[in-house]
């Protein structure tokens, strides 16, 4: 790390083109000591490695580890055959796709056609699509091998990955504590080395907290950049109700690994029908490197704690980031109320995820939530959105258009801006009546984990969450937010980022 800083701070002395250089020596530096998802596509195609090889090694390491984090829920009994099929087309002379051989695993909230998808959910639990989402079928026409189904909270509803049907999943670092969620069978399988990618999505920070807490990188895209078509929500032959606030996102130990991973994405299209009519026609732009690079960032949201690992990450890593030349600045955008956004975030998710629910449970949760203090801000917001009022949510409508409009505004100034990914990082399994213990205070349920995500699900941003080192033996993550759809530039962003705060560190998986 230290010459990581070195290299990075003479580069700082030349101004001029101080971020472009960075970019090239961090390029060179996680290629040395990483091998990254490029590296496997490159060395698969010039068949220095074989897919099938890989692919049993992968399989391999899952049936150790499996058992004792329970990432993997669902294996593809074709893995073998797909790999041995893509050898043959290397062998072939043809031309390969950009994920050619891949190792990929898929949250199980996206239908796998042939292969079970429940959600985590127990009426769901026997469900085997007949296709498809779109997201996986693009997965693999871009040449992914599909290795299995990762665990999730049920039906995507908890910041813990635990469900009926396949249990707990737990983290590669400290196996008695959460791995995050709902993508929490996401983020462990990629801690641990079972897969080289995974399609997860993020309403409330479904991406972002489980890599923050496992210690990994995730990408949260701009709100309607990829469809979200056999996705659940909705539930199979059911009405879509959540039209805002989700976003498919991608999970991997690097930054270019993302980058990869989203540029095949949008631009394998397997002969699909037009499906999801919100998604924008925009396809994969390379960003241009400006001049030297600009980093807001923030720590005070309305006077919440941030747990003593949480600070030192954020402190550790401005220094560094100052160290090696950035411009970095304690700044938050003008009229950016994070009150404002609690409200309006539970407003329009309530209403969404609460048409979705059936009228008693609805209407149960909404009468439970206003008992609630003032302190569970959060639940409270939800529960005014489950009432369904129409007036309420078309105001919260509005408050979300001008608070994309504000902090638009402040990232035309800004490359990126960082702040923590939550208060805490990852804790002991609990209930959701528990509250989290934050440094010497401590904080409801939800107020701990999702309060520092949701203003950026509200806007729609697209959002990096980025491993910025073990402190006390758990990952700490924070997330550097983008202008909307400017995934490309952001990603550029937090590569610089990456390497000088160093980025990926592997668990010591449990014997």
């Amino acid at each position: 790390m230290d010459g990581i800083v070195v290299v990075a701070v003479i580069y700082g002395a030349q101004k001029r083109s101080c971020s472009t250089r960075i970019f090239r020596f961090c390029g060179r530096y996680v290629r040395k000591n990483m091998a990254s998802n490029r590296q496997l596509v490159s060395d698969f195609s010039a068949g220095r490695l074989s897919v099938e090889a890989h692919i049993r090694e992968r399989l391999q390491r899952i049936a150790k580890h499996n058992s004792k984090i329970n990432a993997v829920v669902t294996n593809n009994p074709q893995a073998i055959a797909q790999a041995q099929a893509a050898d043959h087309l290397r062998e072939s002379g043809a031309t390969l796709p950009p994920l050619f051989g891949l190792p990929l695993t898929i949250k199980d909230l996206y239908a796998t056609a042939g292969l079970r998808t429940t959600a985590g959910f127990k009426p769901l639990a026997g469900y085997v699509p007949q296709e498809d989402a779109v997201l996986v079928a693009r997965a693999q026409t871009a040449g992914a091998v599909l290795l299995g189904k990762t665990n999730t909270a049920e039906l995507g509803s908890d910041i813990q990955c635990k469900n009926a049907v396949f249990g707990t999943t737990v983290n590669p670092w400290n196996g008695g504590y959460t791995s995050g969620g709902s993508s929490g069978g996401s983020a462990a399988a990629i801690a641990a080395g079972f897969s080289a990618l995974d399609i997860g999505s993020d309403l409330a920070g479904s991406i972002r907290l489980p890599a923050a807490f496992c210690g990994v990188a995730g990408l949260k895209v701009t709100e309607n950049r990829l469809p979200r078509t056999g996705h659940v929500p909705q539930l199979p032959q059911a009405e879509r109700s959540v039209w805002h606030l989700l976003s498919p996102g991608l999970l991997a130990r690097q930054v270019d690994d993302l980058r990869l991973g989203l540029q095949a994405l949008l631009t394998a299209r397997p002969n699909e029908m037009p499906t999801d009519s919100t998604v924008a026609p925009v396809s994969w732009q390379a960003a241009k490197h400006k001049g030297f690079l600009k980093i807001a960032y923030w720590d005070d949201f309305n006077g919440l704690p941030l747990c003593p690992r949480t600070q030192a990450a954020l402190r550790q890593s401005i220094e560094k980031l100052e160290s090696a030349g950035i411009t970095v600045q304690r700044i938050r955008p003008e009229d950016f109320d994070f009150s404002d956004a609690w409200a309006a975030y539970g407003e329009i998710m309530g209403a969404e995820v609460g048409l979705g629910l059936p009228a008693w449970q609805r209407m149960a949760f909404a009468a439970s939530a206003h008992l609630l203090p003032p302190s569970r801000f959060m639940m409270k917001s939800v529960g005014r959105g489950m009432r369904l009022n129409f007036k309420r949510y078309n105001h919260a409508l509005n408050v979300r258009e001008r608070l994309i409009a504000v902090l638009e505004q402040f990232l035309q100034q800004w490359d990126a801006w960082l702040c923590p990914v939550a208060p805490t990082t990852a804790f002991p399994h609990c209930k959701p009546q528990t509250r989290i213990a934050i440094g010497a205070a401590s904080l409801p349920y939800l107020e701990a984990t999702t309060s520092l995500v949701t203003p950026f699900s509200l806007t729609g941003s697209p959002v990096v969450s980025l491993p910025a080192g073990i402190f006390d033996g758990l990952p700490v993550g924070l997330q550097l937010v983008g202008r909307r759809w400017q995934d490309e530039a952001l990603l550029d962003c937090a590569e610089a980022v990456e390497c000088i705060v160093q980025g990926f560190q592997a668990p010591e998986l449990p014997k």
